[in-house]
């Protein structure tokens, strides 16, 4: 979405449209003018052109675009999604006459869809479903977001990786605001995996949580992607942080309240801070090798959760499987030793996780056989992840859609 678009609803224009017909142009300079609207809001075209005027100026309250055929509404309406403020309403007109069609344009966001020729029947039933639709939103708050953390059984078994990655599905498969935060601020590693500069403002947050605002997060997080912020630190051993003993309770709440998903890549040790964030996550991903060393800190970490934080039990995933085969315990033996299944495994492939890059693996290798399960993984924690890859579309929330929450 394009930043320099962004207006407050009073800066907003009230409406634009984009029709190739010379009748459909004349229906909705009409309907304008019946509104209150100037005609010159009305310009002859389809989506394509609505697309590059949106490039250089502000996004209205109420657009109508028109669809050229279904084969292209997918490219056509994720390549709008990116210049289109996300509570513009966003109606299209076609000559698809299909159901199917239909559903999947409400399914993604779209206030209505009107069959060509227009009238002013139409129209004005149209846009006075999207002011419903609007009033039913405006007084709902905001839903806080989804944490994930994601901690590792064992030092190298590869929970950092499992974070990013997994941070880099949800924001590119849902297109929703994702936050990828290391939660070590000595010996985190994600800024290095990323090769993107460390932050000295989580330290800054942990040490003064009253700076903590929304303001804040924006300033001092790394956006390596569309949809995904980056807070990552590497401060020096050689300093004592002095941890508020609130930090870590403050911190989850401004990133609950600014992002839909929040990814948490957790210490295997526990602090206050740490401990702080850990229990309150949504979701906790425990990432395991299968030998004996792991299998006993697997056992520990589930107890911890279960008796000390009463926690819902996590999902444990086995990395790396095939690096140590000769050391490697059956997943039937390592299942039955930590009394809870292990829900996907992840094949040892260091030619695609190991490069320090600022490149997803999970989203240049898509099909690869190591990063499947983490797609399935997402899909498990996020149920719009499988909806929006089933459609073969992202992007689309941006007009209003499903949250799959």
């Amino acid at each position: 979405m394009s930043t320099a678009n962004k207006k407050t609803a009073a800066d907003k224009p009230p409406f634009l449209a984009f029709a190739a017909a010379t009748h459909d142009v004349g229906a909705l300079k009409e309907f304008a003018t019946a509104q209150g609207w100037p005609e010159n809001a009305v310009h002859q075209g389809d989506i394509r052109q609505a697309t590059e005027y949106l490039k250089k100026h502000p996004s209205p309250a109420l657009l109508l675009v028109e669809l050229p055929s279904a084969a292209e509404a997918n490219v056509l309406l994720d390549a709008l999604a990116d210049v289109c403020d996300p509570d513009t309403r966003v109606i299209t007109i076609g000559d698809i006459n299909e159901y199917s069609f239909y559903c999947w344009l409400m399914d993604i966001g779209i206030s209505s869809y009107l069959l060509k020729p227009l009238t002013q029947q139409m129209l004005e039933g149209a846009y006075n479903r999207s002011l419903h639709q609007t009033a039913g939103t405006a007084g709902k708050e905001k839903q806080p977001g989804k944490v994930i953390a994601v901690v590792g059984t064992r030092g190298g078994v590869g929970a950092t990786t499992t974070a990013i990655n997994l941070a880099a599905i949800l924001a590119d498969a849902t297109n929703k605001s994702t936050a990828l935060v290391d939660i070590d601020p000595q010996q985190g590693s994600v800024a290095l995996a990323l090769d993107i500069e460390p932050s000295r403002s989580l330290r800054d947050a942990l040490e003064k949580p009253d700076r903590i605002d929304s303001l804040f997060i924006e300033r001092v997080m790394t956006k390596p992607m569309p949809n995904l912020s980056v807070l990552s630190a590497e401060e020096s051993l050689l300093e004592h942080i002095k941890t508020s003993e609130h930090a870590g309770e403050l911190l989850i709440k401004e990133l609950r309240d600014k992002f839909e998903y929040v990814v948490l890549d957790i210490p295997r040790y526990f602090n206050t801070h740490t401990r702080q964030c850990f229990q309150r996550a949504d979701f906790v991903v425990m990432v395991a090798e299968m030998t004996l060393l792991s299998l006993r800190d697997s056992l520990r970490l589930s107890d911890l959760m279960r008796e000390a934080y009463k926690m819902h039990p996590p999902v444990i995933i086995a990395n790396k499987v095939g690096h140590a085969a000769k050391h490697e315990m059956k997943k039937a033996d390592f299942e039955k030793g930590i009394n809870h299944e292990v829900s996907y495994s992840v094949p040892y492939a260091p030619d695609i996780y190991m490069p320090i890059s600022t490149d997803f693996p999970a989203l240049k290798a898509k099909q690869h056989a190591a990063v499947k399960p983490l797609y399935e993984l997402a899909a498990h924690l996020v149920p719009a992840v499988k909806k929006n890859i089933a459609k073969g579309k992202k992007g689309f929330s941006l007009f209003g859609g499903k949250k799959g929450k």
